[in-house]
C-alpha cells in the first residue's frame, strides 16, 4: 500500500515529516494537539460535500482568487496541507499555472505546474520548488502513472519520479483526486547530474509548442523537416550547445542503422544497456503508447558519456483500455517494433540480455496484482469523491474512455485483469 506522510509545522517556523502509517510512534491526538497550540494561519477548507477519505488534501488559493488560464502564466498563490481534522503543514508561498498537451486542451479536469517561492519537502518526498498535480482523466483508475512510475523505481531505475496521492481544492473547489508527482530536472535528488552545458536532459516529442528549445534529427527521416526533439535542460541554451546534441542524437541514429544480429555491434559504447532493459521493461509491459509512438521519451547524456533511456513519464493511456486495438490487447509485443527499439534489439547480446532481465525480474511483474489491490483499498473512498465530482465512470464521450464501468471497484478489477494477462502472455513466450 502507498506510504502517506504529513508536515508538522514546529514552533520555530520549520517543518518535520511526520509518517501517518505508524513508521514514526506519534498518535492523532499528539499531532492534533501540536497544530492546535500552533499560532499560525490556515487556508479554509469546506468538506462537507467531499468528506475526508484517508489521503492528504492539499489546498490551494491564487491571488485575489484568480483563474488560471493557461500554461504560461505562473498565477502567485498560496498553498496548505490537509489532514482529517486539521491543517499539517503553514502555508507556503507559491506560483501555479496550466501544464500537460492534450490533459490541458482537451479535458476538464486540468492539471497544474507549481513552484515554490523555497525549496519544500511535500509529503515524504525530498525537497524541491517543482512539482505537478497530475489529474489522470484519462485513467478511471487514477492509479497507472503511479504503478509504472514504482515499478520503474522497484526495478532499479537510475530515477523514476516520486508521487503521492492527494485530493485538490483550488480556490474553495473540489476538484477530485491528483498525484502529486515530482517533475523531471537536474537535482540531487532527481536526475543527478551536473547542470552545465555538458549535461542534457531530453525529450522525443510531437507536440510542443512556441518557446521550447526544440532540435531536429534527420538521420531516420526522409524529408527536410526530421524530428523534434525537446531538450529540457540546459535551460536558454545557446546555439552551439543545442548543435552539440543535435549531432550526437544525430551519430546516434546513424549508428543504429548499422546494428546487425550477425555482428558484435558494441552497443554500450553508445548506450547505458543495463538501465535502457529497465526502461524498456517498463514501456513494453504496459504497452505505453507514447513510448511506441514519439512523445514523453527522455534521455539524459553527459558530453563523452553513454546514453541513458528514461525517466519514465507519462502513462495514463498504458496498461490497454484503448481505442488502439493493438495497445488494448494484452497479448503481443509493442514497444520493441518502434521506434530506436526496433532497431536495437536487432543486436543478439542485447536481444537476450532483454529475456534475462524479465527472468531474472519476473517477481517485481508478478506483484502489481497485489499492489492495484492495495491502491484500491486505499483510493476507494477518494475515487468516490472524485466521480462525485466528475461523473464519467459510466461515460464514453472522451476519446480514451473506452470503456463504462458501474463501480470504481469494476475499472480497477479491468486493470487488473489487463496486468494479470499481460503478465501470463509474456512469460508463455519461449522466444522473448
Amino acid at each position: 500500500m502507498a506510504s502517506l506522510y504529513s508536515l508538522v509545522a514546529c514552533s520555530n517556523s520549520e517543518s518535520i515529516n511526520i509518517a501517518t502509517n505508524g513508521a514514526i510512534p506519534i498518535n492523532d491526538n499528539e499531532v492534533i494537539e501540536t497544530l492546535s497550540s500552533s499560532s499560525m494561519d490556515y487556508l479554509p477548507l469546506d468538506d462537507s460535500e467531499y468528506p475526508y477519505a484517508g489521503i492528504p488534501r492539499i489546498v490551494i488559493k491564487t491571488q485575489n482568487f484568480q483563474k488560471i488560464r493557461d500554461r504560461e502564466t505562473e498565477i502567485p498563490a498560496k498553498l496548505q496541507i490537509w489532514g482529517e481534522r486539521a491543517h499539517e503543514s503553514e502555508i507556503l508561498d507559491l506560483t501555479i499555472r496550466g501544464r500537460g498537451n492534450t490533459s490541458w486542451t482537451d479535458v476538464p479536469k486540468k492539471s497544474y505546474k507549481i513552484e515554490f517561492a523555497k525549496k519544500q519537502s511535500l509529503l515524504g518526498m525530498p525537497q524541491d520548488r517543482d512539482w505537478a498535480l497530475i489529474a489522470n482523466y484519462a485513467d478511471k483508475t487514477l492509479m497507472k502513472n503511479y504503478l509504472a512510475y514504482h515499478l520503474s523505481a522497484e526495478l532499479g531505475a537510475f530515477y523514476a519520479p516520486r508521487c503521492e496521492f492527494v485530493e485538490l481544492y483550488l480556490n474553495t473547489n473540489y476538484l477530485g483526486v491528483y498525484l502529486l508527482t515530482e517533475t523531471i530536472k537536474i537535482s540531487n535528488h532527481r536526475i543527478d547530474i551536473p547542470k552545465n552545458d555538458n549535461s542534457y536532459i531530453v525529450e522525443m516529442k510531437e507536440n510542443f509548442r512556441e518557446g521550447q528549445q526544440i532540435v531536429y534529427s534527420r538521420s531516420l527521416k526522409n524529408d527536410s523537416i526530421g524530428k523534434p526533439f525537446r531538450i529540457h535542460e540546459p535551460k536558454e541554451a545557446s546555439s552551439e550547445v543545442l548543435l552539440t546534441i543535435q549531432k550526437h542524437i544525430e551519430d546516434f541514429e546513424d549508428f543504429l542503422k548499422t546494428i546487425d544480429s550477425q555482428n558484435e555491434n558494441n552497443i554500450t559504447n553508445w548506450l547505458d544497456t543495463n538501465n535502457y532493459l529497465k526502461y524498456y521493461w517498463v514501456q513494453e509491459f504496459s504497452k505505453n503508447p507514447d513510448a511506441a509512438g514519439w512523445s514523453s521519451i527522455y534521455f539524459t547524456w553527459i558530453k563523452g558519456d553513454v546514453l541513458r533511456m528514461g525517466p519514465v513519464w507519462d502513462f495514463d493511456i498504458a496498461f490497454g483500455g484503448h481505442k488502439d486495438k493493438n495497445v488494448n490487447n494484452p497479448q503481443d509485443w509493442y514497444i520493441k517494433k518502434g521506434n530506436w527499439h526496433k532497431m536495437l534489439l536487432k543486436d543478439t547480446a542485447l536481444s537476450q540480455a532483454k529475456k534475462n532481465f524479465w527472468e531474472h525480474n519476473y517477481i517485481s511483474f508478478a506483484n502489481l496484482p497485489k499492489t492495484i489491490d492495495s491502491l484500491q483499498t486505499l483510493l476507494q473512498g477518494a475515487a468516490n469523491n472524485n466521480y462525485k465530482r466528475w461523473n464519467i465512470l459510466r461515460s464514453t464521450e472522451y476519446y480514451y474512455h473506452l470503456h463504462s464501468y458501474k463501480s470504481y471497484k469494476e475499472a480497477v478489477d479491468s486493470l487488473k485483469l489487463w496486468v494479470t494477462n499481460r503478465l501470463s502472455w509474456i512469460d508463455s513466450q519461449s522466444n522473448r
